[in-house]
């Protein structure tokens, strides 16, 4: 009989642990959502629409994560008591602010949470299964340096024009090419 010899996988190697905000959590699943926002245009007597494209949509990300009971404690994830870890999934959860969204295949992220949902049941005592939405924070407005304003690049465009004709008016005349008659 052959025994079959098992590569790794070269993305198994490179999965990270779930976290969000450095409270780790078991994936489960992890979707990612976005696209390009549009604006279709339909002119009258026009057989053919124009669509508009506005730019990238907000990233948003769907997980359902886990924390459940480990044989003995190893980590701030596998415990004996899985309540440790839920209760610090939480406190993250319900911080004001973004945070660090962590998945095992996508790079981390900064987000923020709008609604997750709890959920534990009797039955399975020691589990408790975590329906995360997470949205892109992105980058406040408010913060980022303003750029030039479009009056003073119309007048930095203006006066840069102006100083190229007056030196070109205050420059003497070059004397016409040879063989030509003036």
């Amino acid at each position: 009989m052959t025994e079959i010899l098992e590569l790794p996988s070269a993305w198994r190697n490179s999965l990270l642990p779930a976290s969000f905000n450095g409270a780790r959590f078991h994936c489960e699943t992890n979707a990612r959502e976005s696209g390009r926002r549009t604006v279709e245009h339909q002119f009258p007597k026009k057989e053919l629409p124009y669509a508009e494209d506005m730019g990238r949509q907000a990233r948003e990300f769907t997980v359902r994560g886990y924390c459940i009971v480990y044989p003995y404690d190893r980590d701030d994830l596998n415990q004996r008591d899985y309540r440790v870890a839920r209760d610090a999934l939480l406190l993250q959860l319900e911080q004001e602010g973004p945070g660090v969204l962590q998945l095992p295949t996508q790079p981390s992220q900064m987000v923020v949470c709008p609604r997750f949902r709890m959920t534990e049941e009797d039955r399975f005592g020691g589990y408790c299964v975590f329906d995360m939405t997470f949205q892109e924070y992105g980058v406040d407005p408010s913060t980022v340096a303003p750029t030039q304003s479009t009056a003073a690049a119309i007048a930095s465009t203006s006066q840069a024009l102006t100083n190229q004709v007056l030196r070109s008016l205050t420059q003497p005349a070059l004397p016409p090419p040879a063989g030509l008659n003036v």
